[in-house]
C-alpha cells in the first residue's frame, strides 16, 4: 500500500532564499519539502525542483588544488 505512487522525490530550492531541501514533487505539480510542513525556515512557501544541471557541483573540499 503505497500512497505516493504519483509523487517523486527530488531536491528543491526555496524561491525566496535558495535553501535546498529534500522534497516531494506531488502529482499536482506542487513541491513540498520533506519534514517542513510550514515551508522554508525563511518563511518562503514556493519551491522549484533542482534539475540535473547541478549534478556537476562537487561537495568535496577542493581547497588544496
Amino acid at each position: 500500500m503505497d500512497d505516493s505512487d504519483d509523487n517523486r522525490r527530488t531536491i528543491a530550492a526555496c524561491e525566496q532564499c535558495g535553501s535546498l531541501y529534500a522534497a516531494l514533487e506531488l502529482s499536482d505539480d506542487k513541491i513540498r519539502p520533506i519534514g517542513r510542513r510550514d515551508g522554508c525556515r525563511c518563511g518562503g512557501t514556493d519551491f522549484t525542483a533542482v534539475d540535473d544541471s547541478l549534478s556537476d557541483l562537487s561537495l568535496e573540499d577542493d581547497s588544496d588544488e
